[in-house]
């Protein structure tokens, strides 16, 4: 394979209606990867999937990563449409609104570890045995600056980000033996709409992202996601890779 390709290759990307999900799908399948899109909104699926250039596979799958049956059909969908799994993006996430961690209920604490915590695990576990059995793979699962420390009134979200890196540390040792390379990627502001509610913020109290000054977008993110993805970063797992202007220097 080419370096910096993924021809042959089958992504998972979730999360893939919008925002840094979208930008990855797009980007692998220009890499020459198949790419399977999951997202809650059948109508963002469609939309991006339009947008994947004329002759890349695509299949959509409507999915919510908080339901571990969603997360099942997934998977069975890619292995029978395309025959296996090389690739998992784990990027669908949820950030609450800011509030300090005694006035979270429970009903919000368990939605937020549904899908930012146990749908990676649990999708993680799905894809093992198909990227053994095609001899290896590659799975990215997208942590934040804000789960390697803490934003006030993030607790909640942090906590469940800080649970990612741990997540991607032990896959990594556990899968190494199967050639199943697992990194993170830690991201910080990015123009999303999940930081809509921060970029209003920090506009409106004048305070800077960064030492950079600078809102990263998801093509920024979507780059990374590739090379991490190729074989162009074979000799790299259990890394956690920052990509945030410097906002934690």
């Amino acid at each position: 394979m080419t370096e910096g390709r993924l021809d042959g290759k089958v992504a998972i990307v979730t999360g893939a209606g919008r925002g840094i999900g979208a930008a990855c799908a797009l980007e692998l399948a220009r890499a020459g990867a198949s790419v399977v899109l999951a997202a809650r909104s059948a109508d963002e699926l469609e939309h991006v999937g339009r947008s994947i250039a004329s002759g890349a596979r695509a299949l959509a799958v409507r999915t919510d990563v908080s339901k571990t049956p969603d997360l099942e059909h997934l998977v069975d969908s890619a292995v029978k449409e395309f025959g296996g799994v090389d690739v998992l993006i784990n990027n669908a996430g949820v950030m609450p609104a800011a509030k300090q961690i005694y006035k979270v209920d429970l009903e919000e604490w368990e939605r937020v570890m549904a899908v930012n915590v146990r749908a990676p695990w649990y999708l993680g576990n799905l894809v093992h045995r198909h990227m053994k059995s095609r001899g290896g793979g590659v799975v990215i699962n997208v942590a934040s600056t804000s789960g390697l420390h803490h934003d006030i009134g993030l607790g909640v979200y942090s906590i469940s980000k800080a649970a990612v890196v741990m997540l991607t540390n032990v896959q990594a040792k556990e899968w190494a033996r199967d050639r199943i390379r697992v990194n993170a990627i830690a991201p910080g502001v990015v123009r999303t709409e999940l930081a809509t509610d921060l970029l209003q913020y920090l506009e409106t109290h004048g305070e800077k992202p960064n030492p950079m000054n600078m809102v990263g977008e998801p093509d920024d993110i979507s780059r990374l996601v590739r090379y991490l993805a190729t074989d162009e970063s074979r000799y790299m797992t259990g890394s956690v890779i920052r990509i945030d202007g410097g906002e934690l220097l």
